[in-house]
């Protein structure tokens, strides 16, 4: 595995009709003729369904495009927010009364601060919309009001009453829209959307979502920590990166690390926070919590595998200097052999002189070491005052060389770092300032290749790392 820092940086719901009941788990549907277990939808309404918490029709049937009304949605909701329908205190809605149908349900609601009707009125029996569906997924499952996030939705009127409600079910992704660009906040709620929702909205209990607008940045995307990447203990979705959201999910038991990286687009900067994940099993479900850290509290050292180095021999000892000059104590550096491999750990970031030494050899070589990710790393570099590249090292005799144009006009203060010639058959690089090159060379039966070289000054000195690829993409 390539560590070098340049590889590292080339990224920079849900209730029915009058059909829909509570039962019993016995009583419980296993499947729909009406429904497709395969998609998403699906999946949600058996989920309600085998738990008692929704049924179909007498006929067996879901109707999933039906609508349902104001009080089967707050059955549906009180049930699977587990609220207490029995000690309830009146609403004193004038539509609803005591013994009326769902009276436990909508007063538990009520109670809750989830609903509070119009005029003092309920409506029991008026359809729900999407917009007061959005509004009472938000209050019961308390989510977060994500009122600054962005929604692509034009039907969703600026400083509307269900504006904010479904801002926040758009930024947990319990919302996609009715189309890429219209919400649909006055449509009537079918059944199989209200399923959909109300488990997409369950999710997010067990979630964990980092909001942009938090660190007050733009946009955020997300990167594994540590040594040994925890992609088996949580995840988030691919299409969040460069979001103005992401929401972690547990996969398993245990701790990883994550990088939030914030992206400013006044000042073009990049912020990173770091984090602790916690996944833990609570009452037979995973739950995710987050714990921002130090990156400095939880470092890992990643030890450099000498073999994959520039070194031309096994050393047996080392010393090192800092870059003005003074010994690095032993005590912030290692060097291990172990089942024949031997590899370099220092402690402390910086740059560094560094004299390895066998028996009868000794070679000079310059180090950086710096935090990435929650790793400390060390990059090696040969000490030059430049770099001659022969037909041995690109595998054919160059005869043309191009300089890639990594600036591309971004920074005016940018200098070009490198000077390139091909001096008969060998190509010749001299550094001209601190910096990362590319250089594509070709040869004379039409061959290719491309150099990636970074040159930086080190304690006085030039240091040079260099790779040879044929595929630009690897850059």
């Amino acid at each position: 595995m390539n560590t070098h820092r340049f590889y590292q940086m080339a990224l920079a719901a849900t209730l029915a009709t009058s059909a829909i009941v509570i039962t019993t788990p016995a009583q419980a549907a296993t499947s729909f003729p009406d429904i497709n277990a395969s998609t998403e939808e699906g999946k949600a309404i058996l989920n309600l369904a085998q738990r008692g918490i929704i049924s179909g029709y007498p006929d067996g049937t879901f109707k999933p495009a039906n609508s349902i009304t104001r009080t089967q949605a707050a059955k549906i909701l009180a049930g699977i927010l587990h609220l207490d329908t029995n000690n309830v205190t009146n609403p004193q809605f004038k539509d609803i009364q005591p013994g009326d149908e769902n009276y436990g349900a909508i007063a538990a609601l009520a109670n809750a601060g989830i609903i509070s009707g119009s005029n003092g009125y309920f409506y029991p029996t008026k359809n729900i919309t999407r917009g007061q569906m959005s509004k009472m997924i938000v209050k019961g499952f308390k989510l977060p009001i994500a009122d600054t996030t962005d929604i692509p939705f034009t039907d969703v009127e600026a400083g509307s009453e269900y504006e904010p409600y479904i801002q926040t079910l758009f930024a947990n992704h319990i919302t996609k829209g009715t189309t890429p660009t219209t919400f649909g906040p006055q449509n009537n709620v079918k059944r199989s959307q209200l399923a959909t929702f109300v488990v997409r909205a369950e999710n997010t209990l067990n979630n964990a979502t980092i909001y942009a607008s938090t660190y007050n940045q733009d946009y955020i995307f997300a990167s594994y920590g540590g040594i040994e990447p925890a992609e088996d203990i949580f995840a988030w979705d691919e299409e969040q990166d460069m979001s103005e959201s992401i929401t972690i999910k547990p996969l398993k038991e245990g701790t990883g690390k994550l990088v939030i990286t914030g992206f400013t687009e006044d000042n073009e900067e990049f912020t990173d926070v770091f984090f602790l994940v916690h996944v833990k099993n609570v009452n037979g479900k995973l739950q995710t919590t987050l714990q921002e850290v130090q990156e400095t509290d939880h470092i890992e050292n990643l030890p450099l595998d000498l073999a994959e180095s520039d070194l031309k021999f096994v050393p047996t000892e080392v010393t090192i200097q800092t870059a003005d000059g003074q010994a690095l104590s032993p005590e912030l550096y290692a060097l291990d052999t172990k089942n024949n491999a031997t590899t370099l750990s220092i402690f402390k970031n910086g740059q560094y002189l560094l004299t390895f030494t066998n028996d009868t050899q000794q070679q000079t070589m310059a180090a950086d070491v710096y935090t990435y990710d929650f790793v400390r790393s060390i990059d090696l570099y040969e000490l030059s005052n430049d770099l001659t590249f022969t037909s041995e090292d690109l595998s054919f005799e160059p005869v043309n060389v191009v300089l890639e144009d990594l600036n591309n006009g971004y920074d005016s203060a940018y200098k070009i770092p490198v000077k390139a010639t091909i001096e008969g058959s060998t190509l010749k690089v001299t550094p001209l300032a601190e910096g990362t090159a590319i250089l594509h060379i070709t040869g004379k039966n039409g061959e290719t290749t491309y150099l990636f070289i970074e040159f930086l000054k080190i304690a006085g000195k030039w240091a040079a790392y260099h790779d040879v690829t044929t595929d630009e993409d690897e850059f």
